[in-house]
């Protein structure tokens, strides 16, 4: 397979991903629900849980949201070649910041299922407590306390660790460490997201709402990787190795 071949079918590849990720997202946790819905989390046992992850898949029937947690971890790999991508736009790939930006990628995306999958066993077990008697909620508030740490942990550490590789390597865009223009530094994941939140607040509560909220980043994936295929993709495509 020559250099070009490569770089098409990762292309490919890291779109495909995109929208498995964003179709996963809005399966698993996009839901805009109204915590006051709910007495039982908002009143009840508002002090003992986290009120807004409670509520916030109690609509979502098992099917939907095992397909969520599944379409969506067990196509993280396909991100692997987009993570290929961004290091070969390095001017200097031998630079400890291209290879330490590259594994900082690599490691986000090998923490991304985890996290992801984690919102449909929390799912399942606050509908579980909503739908059960009251007897059992002691054990099953406790058993959620655990869940939520374990969610929390592994949602987050793949969040932090996904920001920050992506911001590094906008750094370096902006720093002209790359084949790309420094503009391009704000076409990241990172800022794509942020460019995102003024639409988010703008809306009212709406499905649509809960899709982009559950799907901001796998959106800014999406657009990141289209956009870096139509605009700069023969740059690596001139390139034999």
């Amino acid at each position: 397979m020559n250099y070009s071949t490569k770089i098409k079918w990762s292309f490919i590849s890291s779109i495909m991903a995109s929208i498995l990720w964003v179709i996963g997202d809005v399966f698993v946790a996009g839901f805009d629900v109204n915590p006051a819905d709910y007495p039982l989390f908002s009143e009840t046992y508002a002090n003992e849980l986290d009120v807004n992850l409670a509520v916030l898949m109690l609509e979502g029937s098992t099917n939907r949201l095992m397909f969520g947690g599944l379409i969506a971890s067990m196509s993280a790999f396909l991100f692997l070649p987009g993570v290929w991508l961004a290091f070969q736009y390095f001017k200097d790939q031998t630079k400890p910041y291209a290879w330490i930006t590259y594994f900082v990628l690599i490691i986000s995306v090998v923490l991304m299922p985890l996290g992801h999958s984690d919102f449909y066993y929390s799912g399942e077990l606050f509908k579980a407590i909503y739908h059960t008697d009251p007897i059992a909620h002691p054990y099953l508030l406790e058993m959620s306390r655990g869940f939520t740490k374990v969610l929390y942990i592994a949602w987050g550490t793949a969040i932090i660790v996904l920001l920050a590789g992506w911001l590094m390597f906008s750094i370096l865009v902006f720093m002209n460490k790359t084949k790309l223009p420094r503009w391009a530094g704000l076409l990241s994941p990172v800022f794509l997201t942020i460019f995102q939140l003024p639409i988010r607040m703008a809306l009212p509560q709406s499905e649509l709402r809960g899709y982009l909220i559950s799907a901001g980043f796998n959106l800014s994936y999406l657009i990141f990787f289209i956009l870096l295929a139509i605009l700069f993709r023969k740059q690596l495509q001139e390139v034999e190795k």
